[in-house]
């Protein structure tokens, strides 16, 4: 193959940062220019304190410009038409700049692409873009061989040929991408879910991943099984130190270097996103640090470190994430509840106060012990989730 051109042996590469190196479709026009005498440095300065412009003036000064934007100072640099640096193409952007395959490294929070996999509407052909774009390497193995010899490296595309592309092989990638999304689904539900057989022994997270890979792996074994492991079992070092000698090693970490350090690293590749995607999520449960949730409002999927929260901070409507109308959700809910228990606790002590008056009647006394017991037990099925406020109004009122 020339270095130029591209195929279907093209691999993704993940470690354990979730940093993944790619040949990809990356979207701007690298020709659009400053106006005379107008830097980003200027732009920005009236939106930053001085700590934060000096942070900005280093990297730009170093050509990392990595630091995310503000949306107030995006809305500057794109009234006044500031170049736009390579990135991944997303969603409603303008079509009137360019495409061009190229080697690509990305760095993400754990789970991102994971998430993002999970929540696109692959029957949406704008939101199946975005994906198409970000990962179509992994989708040539679809393309026709007229159209596979057509790309290449560092070659500019319009908008409307990678769109016409994208349309091409629309069906073919949204049935497969959405069989895959449906095993993940149920997959990562089971994970971070507690099973009803679980109220002897609380399961983990692995231990459950471990019974679902295993009694599912006919199914999962397409998608989880097309990886090779590089540098496995071993130690990386940071900052890079090219020696090897045993002595120049010892005098690197014991002579200055406090900030030098080792740390375990696998790097996997992979000509298929959805394995990468199986890494990904073992790396996750392996961790143990942060839980995946589907929010009970728009029913997106999300990552917390929080196993309570329920609802996602995605915009919803208007200017209200899910989590604001969650919080009006809860709170209606609490004031509804607190009416139901208010009534548990008049019937409760109506029940003891006839007890306390007629110690001679025996039925009354057998009534509330029985009362008293099956109510307790309602209680500590709504703490646990298993019953609800409502169910246990209801019950009230049949058992006055």
């Amino acid at each position: 193959m020339k270095e130029d051109k591209v195929n279907s042996n093209i691999h993704i590469s993940i470690n354990n940062g979730e940093e993944i190196r790619h040949i990809t479709l990356l979207y701007g026009d690298p020709d659009r220019k400053l106006p005379e005498g107008v830097s980003i440095l200027d732009i920005i300065k009236d939106f930053l304190t001085e700590d934060e412009y000096k942070e900005y003036e280093e990297l730009f000064t170093e050509h990392l410009k990595t630091k995310p934007f503000t949306n107030e100072i995006k809305r500057k640099i794109d009234y006044l038409d500031i170049p736009k640096k390579l990135h991944y193409y997303e969603l409603g952007e303008l079509s009137n700049c360019h495409f061009f395959i190229k080697d690509h490294f990305s760095i993400y929070d754990r789970g991102t692409n994971l998430i993002d996999f999970l929540n696109t509407n692959f029957s949406n052909f704008d939101e199946y873009f975005v994906w198409f774009t970000k990962f179509f390497t992994s989708y040539i193995r679809y393309f026709e061989k007229s159209d596979i010899e057509n790309l290449k490296i560092d070659k500019s595309y319009s908008y409307d040929e990678i769109e016409n592309l994208g349309q091409k092989y629309f069906k073919l990638i949204k049935k497969d991408a959405i069989k895959v999304q449906k095993i993940y689904s149920e997959f990562i539900d089971y994970i971070f879910n507690k099973h009803p057989l679980e109220n002897s022994r609380t399961m983990t997270k692995q231990m459950r991943f471990y019974i679902y890979y295993t009694s599912h792996f006919k199914t999962l074994k397409p998608y989880v099984t097309d990886f090779k492991i590089d540098d496995a079992f071993n130690y990386k070092i940071f900052p890079e130190y090219l020696e090897t000698s045993e002595d120049k090693l010892l005098e690197f970490f014991t002579t200055g270097q406090h900030f030098a350090d080792v740390y375990a690293e696998t790097n996997a590749t992979s000509s298929s996103v959805y394995t990468i995607l199986y890494i990904t999520l073992f790396k996750f449960v392996e961790e143990n640090k942060y839980i995946i949730k589907k929010c009970k409002n728009c029913g997106k999927y999300f990552i917390t470190d929080n196993p309570r929260i329920n609802y996602c901070n995605n915009l919803f409507k208007g200017k209200q994430t899910c989590r604001d109308i969650g919080n009006q959700i809860a709170q209606r809910i609490k004031q509804e509840n607190d009416k139901v228990y208010g009534k548990y606790r008049k019937m409760y002590s109506k029940k003891a106060m006839l007890v306390k008056r007629n110690p001679d009647i025996k039925v009354y006394k057998k009534d509330y012990e029985n009362w008293k017991k099956k109510a307790k037990k309602f209680m500590d099925d709504i703490r646990n989730e298993k019953k609800t406020y409502e169910e246990f109004d209801k019950w009230l009122d049949e058992n006055k």
